[in-house]
Parts: C-alpha cells; sequence; structure tokens
C-alpha cells in the first residue's frame, strides 16, 4: 500500500515565503522589536522599502523559522540564498553598512543556524 505524504509537498522554504513579498530581497535584517523596523536589502546592497506592515510580516516568519536558537534582543541578519541567520554586525563593524565591504556582513565568526529550507 503506498503512502501520500502531503506535508513533504506543501512545505516552501523560507527564502520562497519572503521571495513571494519582496521578490528582488537577498538579505533581511531584524531589528529587535523594540526598534520596531526591518530592512530588506536587494543584491546591489540597496534597501528595498515595502512598507512597514510588509517588513513586520517578514521578520515574523525569520522570527517564527528560527524560533529561539537567536537572541531576538539583538539585530540578526536572514541571507536568502543560503538560508543563513547571522548576528548583525555592530555598527563600527565592517558590513554594518552592507555596500561597505560587498558582503553584507556575513562572516562565518557571526553565523548562528543554517534554515533546514523547509517552512509551513
Amino acid at each position: 500500500m503506498s503512502q501520500n505524504n502531503n506535508t513533504a509537498s506543501t512545505r516552501t522554504s523560507l527564502g520562497d515565503e519572503i521571495k513571494k513579498v519582496a521578490p528582488t530581497a537577498v538579505l533581511v535584517r531584524i531589528f529587535p522589536v523594540r526598534r520596531g523596523f526591518t530592512y530588506l536589502f536587494d543584491p546591489d546592497f540597496y534597501r528595498t522599502p515595502l512598507g512597514h506592515k510588509t517588513e513586520a510580516s517578514v521578520a515574523r516568519l525569520v522570527r517564527r523559522a528560527f524560533g529561539e536558537v537567536a537572541d531576538w534582543r539583538v539585530a540578526h541578519d536572514f541571507y536568502l540564498p543560503t538560508g543563513e541567520l547571522y548576528r548583525t554586525p555592530e555598527p563600527h563593524q565592517n558590513g554594518y553598512i552592507p555596500e561597505d565591504d560587498q558582503s553584507f556582513g556575513l562572516v562565518p565568526a557571526r553565523r548562528i543556524e543554517i534554515s533546514d529550507g523547509s517552512f509551513g
């Protein structure tokens, strides 16, 4: 008897979910809730303004996907192409301003977790 696994076919990646509302985004910078904002960056290191509600929705997706792995009292960067979550560089470090070092500050020492690729 064959069994169907409907769950697997309906799951999408976190990156795909974000791309639905922000097609050009490659990086999501999530600030602590008390600061009340989120930035999305395109491949050319420019911010993609989408409105506060959309940005908050994207931040909730990332926070939910990574749960308690991260300390959400500090800023984090989610890099869509690899599904990796990083601690955001401090304002005085390379990468805080993404175009400064062309890396978004994505250095292995700041990596916290890699998404399992599924969401939903």
